[in-house]
């Protein structure tokens, strides 16, 4: 059982899984401590907050091109840096980085990551069915066919062991 931790403090538990399809990455069911339900909403609005960036960024681009101009390469453009979505993403943001998240194995011991992540699986379905109404607005979903028994947990943490970074950016470089 491993645990994650924020400046001393207990966030919760999981048994992360055995290395899948990247090295050096673990996931698994994360259980939260009292403390960790309540930092968890802070956590998890980097993802609505930078999937909201991501469409102002995509408009600025598209915007830029259309009149002729080159989007700007490995920076934001200027009128994407003025917006309420780009202050919230960077605020978000520095925000989980100062929670100092660290991982502890079943020792206690510190183990070293580059990022600690986690999902919201009721966020997840609810995302998942908006897209589904969206191509099939007569869709009616059913809950009742799929009792789950017991409920799955509602989230997941994601963990990148110390090195995973730097083996993905020679992967990616090796593909160029």
């Amino acid at each position: 059982m491993h645990t994650v931790w924020s400046r001393g403090r207990l966030l919760g538990q999981s048994e992360l899984g055995p290395e899948r399809s990247f090295p050096g990455m673990r996931m698994g069911d994360f259980e939260p401590s009292p403390i960790g339900e309540r930092l968890l909403p802070v956590i998890l609005g980097v993802s609505p907050a930078v999937k909201a960036l991501c469409e102002i960024v995509i408009n600025a681009r598209e915007e830029i091109e259309q009149k002729g101009g080159t989007p700007p390469v490995g920076e934001y453009p200027d009128a994407v840096r003025q917006t309420t979505e780009y202050a919230d993403a960077v605020s978000i943001q520095d925000e989980v980085e100062s929670l100092a998240l660290e991982l502890r194995d079943e020792n206690g011991n510190v183990v070293a990551t580059d990022w600690i992540s986690f999902q919201d699986g009721h966020r997840l379905a609810a995302l998942a069915r908006e897209e589904m109404a969206a191509i099939d607005p007569d869709l009616e979903f059913d809950d009742d066919l799929e009792p789950w028994e017991p409920e799955p947990p509602r989230y997941q943490v994601l963990v990148a062991l110390e090195g995973f970074e730097k083996r993905m950016d020679r992967r990616a470089s090796r593909r160029k």
